[in-house]
């Protein structure tokens, strides 16, 4: 089959497959999904299928059995863990979700006698490996990893590989690359000076940035949809689509800039200003995704 999404929008995106791989295992507790409509349901049912075509794992993505087995979908988030690196927010998710999953299971009722043991077992391994990547860190040295990490991103920026997204939509792509790797990292596990010094000059960067894609000042106000219109390109709503899944953990009432800059609705939330400026729109999306 064709891989549209990770040879097109997905093609130079670092965070898929660790995003992939938490909602693996979280997608075990169904609920969570159930506000999902038909086109994002089918964007991850091609994006699964994408990934099992590239890594070689088509036999796991058998028509439903995701979908319905818990414990197909745990293999099938380790099998991937196994082959790439998660790195180590996916991996503290992972281990988190399996501890609250295995305490919610009535031994009693529980379907398939192994599936605690599977619980306990993976987040006992998903633990380890973020204990050991989180000691290696350290030892390398945060900040100039998060140094490099964030010049290799905003190179990318410069060099237009996110263009094919709004305005506000390429910054928010540069800050969940940012998120799910070495900066984010530094961000959450070098002491707070630190972390307030990386998210000051993320702030100012990306400002920046995002203030020289409308040829104005980070202060200069704008409507909004001047910062949300996507452009007119090639596989306009595979981008679309890949953008609302990389925020769909976002809240309207709690996180209001980053759904509306995400989720593909004719309205935007409530505390999205309507006049705003790179400054602010930065500003919004960085406490919200790093808060």
């Amino acid at each position: 089959m064709t891989t549209q999404l990770l040879d097109g929008p997905g093609r130079t995106l670092e965070c898929i497959h660790p995003k992939f791989m938490v909602d693996l295992v979280q997608g075990v507790d169904a609920a969570r999904h159930t506000h999902l409509g038909p086109q994002q349901l089918q964007f991850r049912e091609r994006l699964t299928q994408e990934i099992m075509t590239h890594t070689r794992l088509r036999p796991w993505a058998m028509a439903g059995m995701l979908s319905e087995n818990a414990a197909l979908r745990l293999g099938l988030a380790e099998k991937l863990a196994g082959m790439l690196d998660p790195g180590h927010l996916a991996l503290t998710r992972m281990t988190d979700k399996l501890r609250i999953l295995r305490q919610q299971v009535n031994p009693r009722t529980a379907q398939s006698p192994g599936l605690m043991q599977q619980y306990e077992d993976l987040s006992t391994h998903f633990n380890q490996r973020a204990a050991y990547k989180e000691k290696a860190l350290t030892q390398r040295g945060l900040t100039v990893q998060a140094g490099e990490h964030s010049e290799q991103i905003f190179t990318r920026w410069r060099a237009g590989h996110y263009d094919s997204w709004s305005l506000a939509g390429r910054c928010y792509v540069v800050l969940e690359e940012l998120r799910w790797g070495a900066f984010g990292d530094a961000c959450r596990l070098a002491n707070e000076d630190v972390a307030a010094m990386l998210k000051d000059n993320l702030r100012s960067m990306a400002a920046n940035y995002l203030a020289e894609g409308i040829n104005a000042s980070p202060t200069t106000r704008h409507f909004y949809y001047q910062w949300l219109t996507m452009p007119a390109s090639p596989g306009l709503m595979d981008y679309k689509e890949m953008l609302g899944w990389l925020g769909d953990w976002c809240q309207a009432d709690k996180h209001p800039v980053s759904w509306s800059v995400t989720q593909n609705g004719q309205t935007v939330a409530l505390g999205m200003p309507r006049l705003c400026s790179a400054k602010r729109l930065v500003a919004g999306m960085v406490e919200e995704i790093f808060g």
